[in-house]
């Protein structure tokens, strides 16, 4: 997974309640990830 700068900044607002998610706040790879199973991450719902 990508190294994300912003990775704490975006956890603050994240809506995700899946805490063991690796993906929380490293939203291009959580949106990538969603978007490849056909559905929509919490931020989008």
């Amino acid at each position: 997974m990508k190294e994300c700068s912003n990775k704490k900044e975006n956890q603050k607002d994240c809506p995700c309640i899946y805490e063991p998610c690796e993906r929380k706040g490293v939203c291009c790879e959580c949106i990538a990830y969603h978007r490849a199973q056909g559905n929509k991450p919490a931020c989008m719902k």
